[in-house]
């Protein structure tokens, strides 16, 4: 798979998960982060295994094992991003959750693999964009939400680059099912001892429903296949400079859609339309072949008489 398709790949996950909010709207106020997760996962799990039948056999060991690390890192990262949030502002949990895009080529450089020019310096366009967007405040970083907030980075930066070298091994189809199954179990088991019962006294609605069944397909199901296929075929610095972009999606939906993302008034202004230039500046410049469209530029050039 060539560079620019995968991340196409990797970029429609990330608008899947951007878009999320849209849906959530449609959840009862009763329903726990912790029963969000199992009903999510578990569906999207009975979904896939209901799909893809034929290939569950294939299911070994290593696959059970490593999806079981993945789900163990996702889950902390959804717990860690949680506690993070309610402890601090939207604009500093958002410019903390950016440090995986330095946190990754970090954990790379130890397996010798080191950035390219171009990831580097998309990095620092990133930082950049996102400094401006949200702006720097000492006093907005309390302690605990800060290492909430900076475990969330770590775990999710494990997560991209363990993933990476499971996909190398692995069956990307596989490894998305059989994590999203352990994700849902464990989802399960924290919704039980959080509120016991609770799935049985929700009201299920044909609006709860519909949402569930749309967020398990396109977040859970969908961007979980892609994600492992994209890191299958891809490099774990580009995928969370593209992951980076969410910013400048969830900008641009705000815009469309207000009522879902809290009134456009409040994540429109004119510096956060800088920042997500510059985001997406920082991304194109870290993402993009470079060397394989100056080949088509010249073979353009070349085929109009002009070289």
């Amino acid at each position: 798979m060539r560079k620019f398709e995968n991340n196409i790949l990797i970029f429609s996950v990330m608008l899947c998960w951007a878009s999320a909010y849209v849906f959530i709207k449609g959840l009862p106020e009763e329903l726990s982060d912790f029963g969000y997760l199992a009903l999510m996962n578990s569906m999207a799990a009975l979904l896939l295994m209901a799909l893809f039948w034929q290939r569950l056999p294939s299911v070994n060991k290593q696959i059970l094992f490593h999806s079981l690390i993945l789900a163990g890192l996702m889950t902390l990262v959804l717990l860690f991003e949680k506690e993070g949030v309610e402890r601090l502002a939207p604009a500093s949990a958002s410019m903390l959750t950016s440090l995986d895009i330095v946190i990754v080529p970090v954990f790379m450089i130890f397996l010798r693999k080191f950035p390219t020019r171009q990831q580097v310096i998309g990095i620092v366009f990133i930082l950049a964009g996102v400094l401006i967007t949200n702006g720097v405040s000492a006093d907005g970083f309390p302690l605990a939400g800060t290492l909430f907030m900076l475990g969330d980075c770590v775990c999710m930066s494990l997560y991209t680059v363990v993933s990476n070298r499971f996909c190398q091994k692995d069956d990307p189809l596989l490894l998305a099912v059989v994590q999203l199954a352990f994700m849902g179990l464990i989802g399960m088991i924290a919704w039980n001892i959080e509120s016991p019962g609770m799935i049985f006294r929700l009201q299920y609605t044909r609006s709860f429903l519909s949402s569930l069944f749309v967020l398990a397909i396109f977040t859970k199901a969908y961007a979980y296949i892609m994600l492992m296929y994209g890191e299958k075929y891809g490099d774990p610095v580009d995928v969370v400079l593209i992951f980076a972009l969410e910013p400048v999606v969830t900008l641009f939906l705000s815009m469309l859609i207000p009522e879902s993302f809290g009134g456009v008034e409040e994540t429109f202004s004119m510096t956060a339309l800088i920042g997500a230039i510059i985001i997406v500046i920082g991304s194109c410049i870290a993402n993009l072949d470079w060397q394989e469209i100056r080949e088509r530029i010249r073979s353009r050039r070349q085929s109009d008489g002009k070289i």
